[in-house]
């Protein structure tokens, strides 16, 4: 006999959905606190940022060839990857703050501070963003409409 079997208690809670849409059904109806939300947003980012070093790594090939490195670098230039450049650094500067949050509750068992460790990672990463930020948006987005 199951644990689930012995006590009809746990056996309701953890009911077996027939098929993909109920699944996901289940998923969005789970009540989202601060710890998950930081782990799948923690998630995105490292998939973000692994997406990014394949691209990387894919426009260094252009280094091998003057005409191609001088097409590449004046595309880097424009509006649209300065943009992408932004949402780069959102995604290093929320990825690395909210490691040392885990690191944080890992090593010193700070189990009990999860939520406020998480609210201070959410305000450090958006005054990062701002302070970094501006530098690369500024040029192509606030100043042509200053002028």
């Amino acid at each position: 006999m199951s644990n689930l079997e012995q006590n009809p208690k746990q056996a309701a809670k953890y009911q077996y959905t027939h098929g993909l849409v109920e699944a996901f059904k289940q998923i969005l109806a789970y009540r989202k606190f601060s710890g998950m939300t930081a782990w799948i947003i923690h998630r995105l980012s490292g998939i973000g940022l692994v997406i990014y070093l394949i691209l990387h790594i894919n426009g260094l090939k252009a280094l091998y060839d003057p005409v191609q490195f001088d097409i590449v670098m004046s595309a880097y230039r424009s509006p649209l990857f300065k943009f992408g450049e932004f949402i780069l650094l959102a995604l290093v500067v929320y990825h690395s703050i909210n490691g040392v949050r885990i690191v944080l509750i890992d090593v010193l068992g700070w189990t009990v501070h999860q939520k406020r460790l998480y609210v201070i990672t959410i305000a450090l990463s958006l005054l990062l963003l701002i302070l970094g930020g501006y530098p690369i948006i500024a040029p192509y987005f606030i100043n042509p409409f200053l002028n």
